[in-house]
């Protein structure tokens, strides 16, 4: 991967994906293994794409719900941006279905006082199915660990948006499971 989370539950993220696909070292490998997710459970979401550049959210853990003030099961993921950014982030999420590999968002999250805000990342990792990718699997993180921003956030703004690596594998082994 050509970029480094900041947050240390999205690197845990970004490295079990590499290590499902084959790409990550044994020594990361046996450190995954012995550290708890748990925590990361209610930052979770995942997103279905229906349309070229159209994706929506269909599961979501309940402190991204917070974070936006309203569920957004069934919304389109660009729904929480302005202008511009809602391009870029669909152009974001498109390249990290053609590679397929992982992609990163880094987002500011503004709250209602005056001077408040926040840096979030946000983490897309491709999900497998027959048909191709049509799912990603995304970690909402945010960066600092005593967030003191105001909920829900009145807007978040897009700071850096970090393609796949070209050179990622084409075939990912993290494959969704239908029951």
């Amino acid at each position: 991967m050509q970029f480094n989370a900041l947050h240390p539950e999205t690197r845990l993220l970004l490295n079990s994906w590499k290590t499902i696909n084959g790409l990550g070292d044994s020594l990361v490998n046996n450190n995954l293994a012995s550290r708890d997710v748990g925590s990361m459970i209610d930052r979770l979401f995942m997103i279905q794409r229906v349309a070229e550049g159209v994706f929506v959210y269909k599961t979501l853990g309940k402190e991204i719900t917070s974070w936006v003030g309203r569920d957004l099961k069934d919304n389109e993921i660009s729904t929480i941006f302005f202008g511009p950014d809602k391009v870029l982030i669909r152009a974001l999420l498109e390249s990290a279905i053609h590679a397929p590999g992982p992609a990163l968002a880094r987002i500011v999250a503004f709250g209602a006082k005056i001077g408040q805000r926040t840096e979030i990342e946000m983490v897309f990792l491709p999900l497998m199915e027959k048909s191709g990718v049509a799912r990603m699997l995304g970690l909402f993180q945010p960066i600092a660990a005593n967030v003191t921003i105001s909920r829900p956030a009145i807007r978040f703004s897009i700071a850096e948006l970090v393609p796949p690596d070209p050179r990622t594998p084409r075939n990912p082994g993290l494959r969704l499971v239908k029951k």
